[in-house]
């Protein structure tokens, strides 16, 4: 996946133009673009091969940091499936128990609360994974006149 974010200004007086451009590419190649490579090959040939080495070798390093977070995240999920079902089990198991002991109402209140408490961990946790976005909204002018 390739992006490429430029900016330009030019500036127009009666005897001259001034134009200045910013730009920045991003890639997750291990090749820069042709025309990037054929430019800097014009004024530094001597270097092509180490941008092209330097280049690769931040590919491999990023795709490496992304195997692990990926495995981190893997393993944080089900790690917590585990857990949330061993946890509702032993509610219920504790709850069935203490019902069987001569207390049914405690019993039924323990696994009842117990299941709840997941139920509602399960969609908090869902419902602020799907707010949650990269990149927030600013807060409109009415937001920002309340917290004020």
């Amino acid at each position: 996946m390739s992006k490429t974010t430029a900016a330009s200004v030019k500036s127009h007086s009666r005897e001259q133009t001034h134009e200045l451009t910013f730009q920045h590419h991003e890639t997750e190649s291990p090749v820069l673009p042709v025309a990037q490579l054929e430019h800097l090959h014009s004024f530094r040939p001597d270097i092509v091969d180490w941008v092209v080495q330097q280049t690769q070798a931040e590919a491999e390093s990023r795709r490496r940091s992304l195997d692990k977070i990926n495995l981190y995240v893997f393993t944080q999920r089900i790690l917590g499936q585990i857990l949330a079902f061993l946890l509702g089990l032993s509610g219920i198991l504790g709850g069935g128990y203490i019902a069987l002991r001569g207390q049914p109402w405690a019993g039924v209140a323990i696994a009842s609360a117990v299941i709840t408490g997941l139920a509602v961990t399960f969609l908090t946790g869902r419902e602020n994974k799907a707010s949650s976005s990269p990149n927030p909204k600013p807060p409109s002018s009415n937001e920002k006149n309340r917290a004020a």
